[in-house]
């Protein structure tokens, strides 16, 4: 079948958390590597779990969270802070017990973590509809904001990074294993606040220039399938079961 180019959603630079909850409410969610703040301590995981994106999305949407930090969520769920979440390797999803499909899957900020992310991709497609919407949060190798740390010796890589992308190689990566970009934007998170006026500047410059922004947000959506409205495929699926009784 040949493929239809589409063209990309105007560019922007995002408030990365309400980009997210604006796109993740009222719908099911499935949000990987949801534990974040990895390169903080056991007690600080813990402690800043209603800091964390997916407290946010728990309030607003049905969410499903897979995380490996099994210490982690133990304890949330003795606390009672989460329920939703299953401990598992998104590398090998196809080993988790989840029969669902969701409207939304959320990879943020973790691709760079993985040593085989294409697996996750590739574990992913058990759990999409034709229009679920896939959202990519990574850094950005040619951020500006990195780029400055580094000249001025500045630059800290997180503990557990081992790769990064940019604009055109995210994009490869998602397309090769059948993905249709819609978006891809950059963005940036609720801590870069504490800079005060730097950072005030700085997003008033990065509404001009997103490309040079510090983190990619990326929006994509299954390439390998048609897209039919959902009543058409479960009354498609109903005809198919009253066939086989």
């Amino acid at each position: 079948m040949r493929r239809v180019e589409r063209a990309l959603t105007k560019m922007e630079y995002l408030e990365r958390d309400q980009a997210i909850l604006a796109l993740c409410r009222g719908r099911t969610v499935l949000h990987l590597g949801c534990v974040g703040f990895t390169d903080c301590s056991f007690s600080d995981r813990v402690r800043q779990a209603k800091e964390s994106l997916h407290w946010s999305l728990s309030q607003m949407a049905r969410v499903t969270g897979i995380d490996s930090s099994a210490a982690v969520v133990r304890e949330y769920q003795r606390l009672g802070a989460f329920n939703n979440i299953i401990v598992g390797d998104v590398e090998r999803l196809d080993e988790l017990e989840i029969a669902d499909k969701f409207d939304v899957i959320l990879i943020a900020d973790i691709i760079e973590h993985l040593s085989n992310p294409g697996l996750m991709l590739e574990g992913i497609k058990n759990f999409c509809w034709p229009d679920t919407q896939i959202v990519v949060t990574t850094p950005h190798a040619f951020g500006l904001p990195n780029y400055l740390r580094f000249l001025t010796d500045r630059f800290h890589e997180g503990a557990e990074h081992v790769m990064t992308f940019n604009m055109h190689n995210v994009r490869n990566f998602l397309e090769r294993h059948g993905y249709r970009i819609e978006e891809i934007s950059t963005c940036w998170q609720v801590y870069a606040k504490q800079r005060g006026i730097l950072f005030t500047l700085g997003r008033n410059f990065f509404s001009y220039f997103p490309k040079l922004g510090g983190t990619l947000f990326v929006v994509a959506t299954p390439g390998w399938q048609i897209v039919e409205p959902r009543e058409v495929a479960a009354h498609a699926v109903h005809n198919h079961r009253q066939c086989q009784a």
